[in-house]
């Protein structure tokens, strides 16, 4: 009968063959310490010199369960395709599509801020100069630096007015969370107006960017393939907004849906991940 003992000074543990019911004395190879053993013992006699144990007997076996599958991964594919469709639906109409956004942000309370640096053509600071947006006005420090918070949000008319310049009238995006940050220069020519519009296709690109990184997430999904990819996609596809904040919403349902059901989805070619 193989089994395991432990030696009572040194507490070496080491393996042995002993007949069964029948007294022995073992040595251990460790310390040389001698001491009696039993295989089994009776409940009347049980030695505590020594414990043991016996080894080699059957072990059960844990084996992994079946899991069904369900539709999660497949309605998360869903919710990021209509993500993307929003994406690049809205991409053409960008300036409608920030307007409508930014206007449920600003009913939410939101606010943005500003902050611009106004230079000459050899771009030296001009302090002094007169900014207005909105029902904010003010001027230029010394460094040539103006900035200002709590400003209302979605795109905006910045009036930038001094002597001896050439006079702007431009329009700038604030949004909630980042600082709009720029710097203007000015020309020399004095008693001339220069209207800059708003360029919306830096938001377009975005979009466009945003939608496909959805549509990624998607067939990530459908394929249930690549969980670190659905999730990446699904967060990333919370800024994508779309009219009204719709995508960001469904974004965020997909984020929850994927994280879910993460457990049935393939590592590539390594198979299941468990």
């Amino acid at each position: 009968m193989k089994g395991r003992t432990t030696c009572p000074k040194c507490k070496h543990e080491f393996f042995l063959d002993l007949p069964e019911k029948e007294k022995h004395q073992v040595v251990c190879p460790k310390c040389n310490n001698k001491y009696l053993i039993q295989a089994k013992c009776d409940d009347s006699k049980k030695f505590e010199e020594c414990s043991w144990e016996e080894h080699g007997e059957p072990r059960k076996t844990v084996l992994s369960s079946i899991k069904p599958k369900t539709n999660m991964p497949r309605i998360a594919a869903i919710i990021l395709a209509i993500v993307f469709i929003i994406g690049v639906s809205t991409a053409a109409l960008s300036e409608s599509f920030i307007e409508s956004s930014l206007d449920v942000a600003s009913l939410a309370g939101l606010t943005g801020s500003m902050k611009i640096l106004i230079t000459d053509q050899s771009n030296e600071s001009i302090s002094d100069v007169n900014i207005k947006i909105n029902d904010i006005s003010g001027k230029t420090n010394s460094q040539g630096y103006f900035s200002s918070d709590n400003i209302e949000l979605g795109i905006q008319e910045l009036k930038i007015s001094t002597s001896n310049y050439r006079n702007q009238s431009r329009e700038i995006l604030i949004s909630p969370f980042f600082k709009y940050e720029s710097t203007i220069i000015l020309g020399n020519e004095t008693g001339k107006i220069e209207n800059i519009d708003f360029n919306s296709s830096g938001c377009t690109i975005i979009l466009i960017i945003f939608s496909i990184i959805a549509l990624i997430g998607s067939i990530s999904c459908l394929k249930r393939q690549h969980v670190d990819i659905a999730i990446v996609s699904s967060v990333i596809s919370i800024f994508s907004f779309g009219f009204f904040l719709i995508g960001s919403i469904l974004a965020i349902i997909a984020f929850i849906i994927i994280f879910r059901s993460k457990d049935e989805f393939e590592n590539g070619k390594k198979g299941k991940i468990f």
